[in-house]
């Protein structure tokens, strides 16, 4: 006779932020898998040479008092905080972030065209339509808060390029705090140069002193009961027996699942899903990020921590340094750089590397090719969930159907949603919450 599987209250599947965060909330009873060699999941840095680098941006911006005390706790005295320092490079000359508030400096012609058409949006005539409804999808948001001018100028082909669809497919409910509203005061001063740079969620952020995002989940994962188990995941899901198959032959029972894997790939997993919420898994789109980890002599450019590109004449939407931002991340002498593509699939290694150092040229991050001591070309599948018109219906279906059968999403790319490092610590706490 075969015996019983292992038991365990709730299989955690995922060791990324929010797998990790449901398992210190637990605080035991739980098994968390992850199919990497180690956890974190975007949340890892790669060392090289004396540089550090993150699998792009990680800056961590903290509401929550008691995220912001578990971070203190866990890394005492191991945080620098930042004053952010992010602009946008168009019409040959960079801006300070966030664009609507700070165009000051763009040709004259740009300056008043946006300034003018964020007057007209909201106190023109020709926006008297907009204005008298709810914006159907982010392309009417844009104009009827921001105005034609902006939109033409950077909203429309900077999220177009991010999101690889046009801004009327987007719906609005991924916005929240992500896309700042100015006054019409706001915007006149911005155009005169009398507005900061304070504008947006993400005007400070902590960062670990030394060695990387991956400093602060290693320090996470010290604090938990059962460690995770790496190069581990789940098979198949029988929500009838609740047994679980893993990839190392075992089967497990479990009370509940917790799941931070990316969603569509969840439903599948669960045996027994019904072709509607099959169908509305498959339904479920996101963007691949191809991104270039890039190690360069420091010329003296542009000390920008990031700067938005919304431009077509160059391939990246975004060019980072997080060296600018923690020196203690590249050498003595040397920046680092991550330069972000997006597209529906991964940017062929040549391309996206010679997309790269034309990005860092054209901003004078490097003087030429030769400033770059190496550059590596890596991939994010999934990495921006496209909030179309049938993301949210078909979102609810798969989540509910999983609910129904005792699996609760968490994440990222668990609960298949636009959110921040925050987000995905909130939401592993609040599926352990629910299980509690």
């Amino acid at each position: 006779m075969n015996p019983a599987p292992p038991n365990y209250d709730v299989l955690v599947l995922g060791a990324g932020l929010a797998g990790i965060s449901t398992a210190l909330a637990l605080g035991g009873g739980y098994r968390l898998v992850e199919r990497e060699s180690r956890p974190g999941g975007l949340c890892r840095t790669e060392v090289r040479d004396g540089f550090a680098f993150d699998a792009t941006g990680h800056w961590l911006h903290l509401r929550d008092p008691d995220v912001r005390a578990l971070a203190q706790e866990v890394l005492p005295d191991g945080w620098v905080t930042v004053q952010r320092r992010a602009s946008i490079w168009s019409h040959g000359v960079f801006t300070r972030y966030p664009y609507q508030v700070n165009t000051h400096g763009l040709p004259p012609a740009v300056v008043a065209e946006n300034v003018l058409g964020f007057i007209a949006a909201h106190l023109g005539e020709g926006g008297r339509a907009l204005r008298e409804r709810l914006p159907q999808d982010f392309s009417e948001f844009v104009l009827r808060h921001l105005g034609e001018g902006i939109a033409r100028n950077f909203m429309f082909p900077y999220n177009e390029k991010l999101w690889t669809v046009p801004a009327s497919e987007l719906t609005i409910e991924w916005m929240g705090r992500f896309v700042p509203r100015p006054t019409l005061e706001q915007v006149v001063r911005g155009a005169l140069g009398l507005e900061g740079d304070g504008d947006g969620y993400n005007a400070t952020f902590l960062y670990p002193r030394q060695g990387g995002i991956e400093t602060f989940v290693r320090a996470l994962t010290a604090r938990l009961p059962r460690a995770p188990e790496c190069g581990v995941r789940a098979l198949s899901i029988d929500p009838v027996r609740k047994v679980a198959r893993l990839s190392t032959g075992e089967e497990v029972r479990y009370r509940a699942v917790v799941s931070s894997i990316p969603l569509p790939e969840m439903a599948e997993l669960v045996q027994g899903a019904p072709p509607h919420v099959r169908e509305a898994a498959r339904s479920l789109r996101a963007a691949t990020v191809t991104y270039v980890n890039v190690a360069a002599r420091d010329v003296g450019g542009p000390p920008w921590h990031w700067v938005y590109l919304p431009e077509a004449r160059l391939r990246p939407y975004r060019v980072g340094s997080a060296s600018a931002a923690v020196p203690s991340l590249a050498p003595e002498g040397f920046r680092s750089f991550y330069v972000e593509m997006s597209g529906r699939d991964p940017v062929p290694p040549a391309e996206a590397e010679r997309a790269a150092i034309e990005a860092l040229a054209t901003l004078g991050m490097i003087a030429s090719p030769s400033d770059v001591r190496f550059a590596e070309v890596r991939t994010i599948p999934g990495a921006y969930v496209i909030h179309d018109r049938a993301y949210g219906p078909a979102r609810q279906t798969v989540c509910r159907w999983l609910a129904e059968h005792d699996v609760l999403v968490a994440g990222r790319s668990g609960s298949w949603e636009y959110s921040s490092m925050e987000d995905a610590l909130l939401g592993g706490r609040e599926a352990a919450r629910r299980l509690k």
